[in-house]
């Protein structure tokens, strides 16, 4: 290699063999003119997570089976929270005889927190209504089911334990609770994820 070869950088060019400085200014010249690139994808990313979460829970309201449930108070004391009212049913408590296939919950396992449970909805004799029948740990294969989670001892949400409802009607629909007037219309997906439809008062 000559020395004019050595001056100008070598056969390759100086590019290749840039100044530490140079080079950093190189990639950092790369990044910024990649950077909307990257926040666009980074963004694109988050609203396509959002669709998925909305169109999961929007899924039983498309192709689900609405029942109306009874709604009762969950604490007298605090039904309306703000723009929601507070919603509870005959089995966001499990009964007593506790979970069929959990045997560890009719032991008095405090371990059973966040583990899936159904209750199986039946009708009642109204023809309007429907109820649980029991609490079952697998999946039942076939009827109305409700999946949802076992948060403390004795208690069970499933996704419809509150409700948005217009500026300045919470306290009618509390009243309701109170009075045992209010019911839940609830459309469930063939999986048991279940989504409120309306309230409607008796």
């Amino acid at each position: 290699m000559s020395e004019y070869d050595i001056a100008a950088g070598g056969p390759t060019g100086p590019s290749e063999f840039a100044p530490l400085p140079q080079r950093e200014a190189q990639i950092l010249a790369w990044l910024k003119s990649k950077v909307f690139f990257l926040l666009a994808i980074g963004v694109g990313l988050q609203i396509l997570v959002l669709v998925a979460m909305i169109a999961q829970r929007s899924r039983p309201l498309v192709n689900g089976t609405t029942v109306l449930l009874r709604v009762v108070p969950v604490d007298p004391r605090d039904l309306f929270r703000g723009d929601y009212v507070i919603l509870g049913y005959d089995f966001s408590r499990v009964p007593s005889n506790g979970v069929e296939g959990m045997p560890d919950y009719q032991q008095g396992s405090h371990d059973v927190a966040g583990r899936t449970v159904y209750a199986l909805l039946v009708p009642e004799p109204d023809g309007k209504h429907w109820r649980c029948e029991r609490f079952t740990a697998s999946r039942p294969a076939t009827g109305v089911f409700l999946r949802g989670t076992l948060r403390s001892w004795g208690r069970a949400e499933f996704g419809i334990e509150s409700y948005y409802v217009q500026e300045g009607t919470g306290r009618t629909y509390e009243q309701a609770i109170r009075s045992h007037n209010l019911s839940a219309e609830v459309a469930v997906g063939r999986d048991g994820q279940a989504a409120l439809r309306s309230l409607q008062i008796e």
